[in-house]
């Protein structure tokens, strides 16, 4: 009995020498704890809200009338790990307004990520090409140069936009919203006609980008530049479509222009 007892002594003094020595050790020492068997960082369960670009326009075997394509953005970003593309609600010719009216209703409480490119189709570049590259119909230039200019100095992106992420953030409190902007498409200095679409399109990105940074610390800005990669520029092939004949790809990224621009929102996230 007594060597019994005096096992039973030695057994507890080593559990509470145990338990001291544990105790003592200091925070920030002690080894890592193991993560709970299947914890991982949540999925975005994304919605792509947009237009032409935010479709894919450009990016070949698309998958309907909204020229929605699999090597769009929204579709790279959907082959990330961590993302879940839900919906694509863009479409090509979209306006913010037409977004508001016509896409937000895919945003959800669930949804955790929506990435928003709009704002192009009010400037129409397209046209304003179009009508000035010939130089043979200086009236209709100058009408595209006009309404282009009246556009964007009638504060319509900022309010447009600012009312848009206000929606978005009233469906999906949660959600972080990735405002994208547009590269800037030639190099400098082909001519006239491409300087001054250039300068609209610097003029839209600063209005869509001060909207962004002021709007909260869920909304982000991802800024898209093509480098010398753009029309014209010194690294072909050109991330956009060159053709003026062809309105479906001119002016809009091809594949490789979209994985910049996957790589800029996955960069505005950090």
């Amino acid at each position: 009995m007594t060597a019994d007892l005096a096992r039973k002594s030695r057994v507890r003094a080593t559990i509470v020498a145990a338990l001291i020595a544990l105790v003592a050790i200091p925070a920030g020492i002690a080894g890592p704890v193991a993560a709970a068997p299947g914890s991982s960082s949540p999925v975005d369960k994304y919605v792509a809200l947009g237009d032409s670009v935010a479709a894919g326009q450009g990016g070949g075997g698309y998958l309907d009338a909204c020229l929605r394509s699999p090597a769009g953005y929204p579709a790279l970003l959907d082959a990330q790990p961590k993302t879940n593309l839900l919906r694509n609600a863009a479409c090509t010719g979209a306006t913010i307004t037409d977004v508001t009216a016509n896409q937000l209703a895919q945003v959800n409480r669930g949804t955790t990520l929506v990435t928003v490119t709009v704002g192009a189709n009010g400037v129409d570049l397209q046209r304003l090409y179009a009508s000035c590259a010939s130089g043979q119909t200086p009236v209709e230039c100058a009408a595209a140069l006009n309404d282009a200019a009246t556009y964007l100095n009638s504060g319509q992106v900022p309010a447009q936009l600012g009312a848009l992420i206000t929606d978005i953030e009233g469906r999906s409190p949660n959600a972080t919203i990735v405002v994208t902007g547009y590269p800037v498409p030639f190099a400098p200095g082909i001519s006239a006609v491409a300087d001054n679409v250039n300068q609209l399109v610097e003029l839209l990105n600063t209005q869509l980008g001060l909207t962004a940074l002021t709007s909260g610390p869920s909304v982000l800005w991802a800024s898209v530049e093509f480098g010398e990669h753009r029309i014209g520029g010194a690294l072909p092939p050109a991330y956009l479509g060159t053709n003026p004949s062809d309105p479906v790809t001119f002016l809009h990224p091809t594949p490789d222009g979209y994985v910049v621009y996957r790589d800029a929102v996955i960069a505005a996230l950090g």
